[in-house]
């Protein structure tokens, strides 16, 4: 987690001991907190095996028009 002044966009692990931004003393300094995504990043499972059921598809035609 990292400090954030509002006032100079000071970034830092530290804040002054009286709580304030240590580079320019400005009140309006927050503890910005880690972004967290809502959902999980989508797995491509279902695209692989639509891909690979495809490709299936296409060779079995080619194969059955050449050689049946």
């Amino acid at each position: 987690m990292a400090y954030y002044c509002r006032d100079c966009s000071y970034k830092g692990k530290k804040r002054a001991a009286d709580g304030h931004c240590p580079a320019c003393g400005s009140a309006k300094f927050y503890l910005q907190k880690a972004k967290t995504d809502p959902d999980k990043p989508e797995t491509r499972k279902g695209s692989l095996v639509v891909l690979v059921l495809l490709w299936g598809y296409l060779i079995a035609h080619i194969y059955w028009k050449l050689y049946v």
